[in-house]
């Protein structure tokens, strides 16, 4: 009879388990135990094995340069990575962009409406172009056009906030490319790292503390494929920097360009495009052969001589003895070109996280209730997106101008303290629906029904309630000056359009009287009641 093994304790106890799980005969007669069809190892995928398991940083960092010098590629000659960026920007910012309205109160909750006007003022003074970038070439808008598009494309964007610029309000920004924060510089800490600025680690030219969060950034002066690009590295401190990426996971550094999960799809379909484009070309040249009817009176040319008919439109041409016109039409665009072309981008705008219709600009097929479901979902990716902007740019880009422009003088209120006057609300575009009729009829209801706000409804067209109500005040005040006086009822009449056909009525349903009134401009107003 076998002895039993004495149980052993401690971390002894734990290798020497671990050790005899690796040698340890199969269970029923199987090496491995897959419980996962995604882990199974077969025939069908054993294309699927370099799938190392690696940390976020170093996935990026050995991929990150050809990523982003694909996408870049893509965004200038490729038709649909350029028609993203478009609806990109066109549905997030709008062609105003996203503004702000301030909403500062008194201490008896009661809208300031003085600080509020001159917080306004200011701020659109300093957004337009020549005050808002350090080079004085982009308005704000034209900056949030430039940084969405850069992070789509690069994947992250870096802005430097100047404090004490050289302008009116004392603060400017600075636009830097990603290239210049080499994603290839890295240092390990020093023992003790968090005590100085010269022991902390460097993570692809991110200076990070013990806890990951970013200390300063390491930035060249220029670009490194300039003319005296310099390799000498600026030290900036984080809290001047807006590093704007969307993470995917947990300690990852910098970040990815959006396309990269169907870049290959949308290079492939660019060049199915273009070979597409050349054979229909070709086919439509009409383009044939010369074949001799008599082999054995065949004569080879010489060198001088060249054999050929030009194919000129309506000319016919007469060919010498021995010889007979052979054609050759090949057949081009083939008949599955647009559907797998459709296929292909539906792909993509799934990746993309955009509809086809948009994406395509293909509308066939499309009715209403499709049009609107697809645009819920697209207009929530687009939701998203704005308050990406809001919250890792124009927030703090506003509490830092706000800073200076009370320190500046500029912009004078009752006190200096910028945590006072940061109430307020940045009003991004909004989307009519397909039936704006339906919706303004839902909006009346939900108003009268105490569901909804004005305030809400306006919102989320992208106006402001106290403008609309303001512009409203300013159009009756003209109309009385006039001595115009509009009246609209928006309960739509019911308008009798002939005599029609009486269905015979069932002894169960008595038939609804009629009633017709008159009404003005010879139309007639038919109300149904019960007698």
């Amino acid at each position: 009879m076998k002895r039993a093994r004495p149980a052993a304790s401690g971390w002894f106890a734990g290798i020497r388990d671990r050790v005899a799980g690796w040698f340890a005969p199969p269970a029923h007669g199987r090496r491995n135990l897959t419980l996962f069809n995604g882990s199974v190892g077969s025939r069908l995928t054993m294309d699927w094995v370099n799938a190392p398991i690696l940390s976020a940083d170093q996935e990026i960092k050995g991929n990150l340069r050809i990523l982003r010098g694909r996408a870049r590629e893509l965004s200038r000659n490729n038709a649909v990575a350029k028609s993203y960026l478009k609806i990109l920007v066109a549905n997030v910012l709008g062609e105003r962009g996203i503004g702000y309205q301030p909403l500062v109160r008194n201490n008896n909750d009661e809208l300031n409406q003085q600080f509020n006007r001159k917080i306004e003022k200011a701020w659109k003074e300093w957004c337009r172009r020549g005050n808002c970038t350090v080079d004085g070439k982009l308005s704000f808008r034209a900056a949030q056009s430039l940084v969405l598009q850069t992070v789509a494309t690069d994947g992250e964007a870096f802005v430097r906030m100047v404090p004490g610029f050289d302008n009116k309000y004392r603060f400017a920004l600075q636009m830097i490319d990603a290239d210049q924060v080499d994603h290839l510089f890295s240092r390990w800490p020093s023992p003790g790292a968090g005590r100085s600025a010269a022991e902390n680690e460097i993570r692809m030219g991110v200076e990070v503390d013990v806890w990951g969060r970013p200390v300063a950034y390491h930035v060249n002066p220029a670009h490194p494929s300039d003319l005296g690009g310099s390799l000498l590295r600026e030290r900036i401190r984080a809290e001047y920097i807006l590093h704007l990426y969307d993470p995917l996971r947990v300690q990852q550094t910098r970040g990815i360009p959006w396309f990269t999960p169907c870049m290959l799809e949308m290079r492939m379909v660019g060049g199915y495009m273009e070979a597409e484009l050349v054979a229909a070309r070709v086919s439509a040249a009409k383009i044939g052969f010369l074949e001799h009817t008599d082999d054995a009176a065949y004569e080879a040319p010489t060198e001088d001589e060249h054999r050929r008919i030009e194919a000129n439109p309506g000319v016919i041409e007469e060919l010498p003895p021995g010889l007979r016109f052979k054609e050759w039409n090949p057949e081009h665009p083939a008949n599955a070109f647009p559907m797998f072309v459709k296929a292909a981008l539906r792909f993509i705008a799934g990746g993309l996280g955009v509809s086809y219709n948009a994406l395509a600009a293909d509308l066939e097929g499309v009715n209403y209730s499709s049009m609107r479901s697809g645009l819920l979902i697209e207009r929530d990716q687009w939701k998203i997106c704005q308050s990406f902007m809001k919250e890792n740019f124009l927030e703090p880009v506003f509490k830092n101008w706000l800073s200076m422009a009370l320190l500046s003088g500029e912009l004078v209120l009752d006190s200096r303290d910028p945590g006072r006057f940061l109430e307020g609300k940045w009003e991004a575009r909004g989307w009519p629906w397909v039936d704006p009729l339906k919706d303004v009829q839902a909006s009346i209801l939900g108003i009268g029904a105490g569901l909804r706000t004005r305030d809400r409804i306006i919102g989320e067209e992208g106006g402001d309630v106290e403008e609309v109500f303001e512009q409203i005040a300013r159009e009756k005040k003209l109309a009385e000056q006039y001595g115009l006086e509009f009246t609209v009822d928006a309960r739509p009449p019911v308008i009798d359009k002939g005599p029609k056909e009486q269905e015979t009525p069932s002894d169960e349903e008595p038939v609804e009287p009629e009633a017709t009134v008159e009404a003005k401009g010879g139309r007639k107003l038919v109300a149904i009641g019960r007698s």
